[in-house]
């Protein structure tokens, strides 16, 4: 026979349901605390990832496809347009936008923009960044009647810098043929400029041999000239 305890209320309740209702209590609330807590960071997330701006009547959402984006895998610049206030997307922008990116201080170089599948309103422009570091965004063009010229920089706050991929390798870390190429394209030029650098000496000791036969030949001529000269004073 079971015994039944008495509530606050002056019910009854058996232990049995007591202790169900109890778990079911905590993983209610458990639920519920790790809603919230993904909804606190998600749009956290978001925000740090991306770079909002309203350019006149129309918001720009800009940042990498794939967060974080590292040194040697296939990435693309993101860029997604909505009109203010309605908040619908804005379609048919890449025949009328240019994408273009810098690494750092650098000149730009154009990307093909292209539209993004399942996404209104939003385009991609694919890219594969070889370098760690801050990289520049540029969209210049037409968005409807207006005229843009909007530059994205990648930092604090906006979007994250390009990193490499170590930290997250396992069991061993493999450099990236990006990295790879990078690394030989630099040894190579090392090398080119030491064979330079051997060139132009031995130009000058070529240069120093030459003045050296001249300035001999000269003390030659001169020593003839004198010979002469005392000859014809005798």
């Amino acid at each position: 026979m079971s015994t039944n305890t008495t509530s606050p209320a002056g019910t009854n309740v058996s232990p049995h349901r007591s202790g169900r209702r109890g778990v079911a209590r905590r993983i209610a609330l458990t639920a519920i605390a790790g809603t919230g807590v993904s909804l606190a960071i998600g749009p956290a997330r978001s925000a740090l990832a991306h770079e909002r701006r309203v350019v006149g009547q129309h918001s720009l959402v800009v940042g990498y496809l794939v967060e974080p984006a590292f040194v040697g895998e296939k990435n693309a610049i993101e860029l997604t347009v909505r009109a203010v206030g309605t908040n619908e997307p804005v379609d048919g922008l890449d025949r009328s936008l240019k994408a273009s990116i810098a690494f750092g201080g650098g000149q730009f170089r154009e990307l093909r923009l292209r539209p993004w599948p399942g996404t209104p309103g939003g385009y991609l422009a694919d890219v594969i960044p070889t370098r760690v570091g801050s990289y520049r965004f540029r969209f210049t063009g037409m968005i409807g009647s207006a005229r843009i010229d909007e530059e994205f920089e990648s930092g604090p706050g906006r979007f994250a810098d390009v990193e490499v991929a170590d930290t997250l390798q396992f069991p061993d870390v493999v450099a990236a043929p990006a990295s790879i190429a990078l690394a030989a394209k630099r040894a190579e030029e090392r090398a080119t400029a030491a064979e330079a650098a051997l060139e132009a000496v031995a130009a000058q000791a070529s240069t120093a041999r030459t003045l050296g036969f001249v300035g001999s030949a000269l003390g030659v001529v001169g020593i003839v000239v004198s010979s002469v000269s005392l000859l014809r004073r005798r």
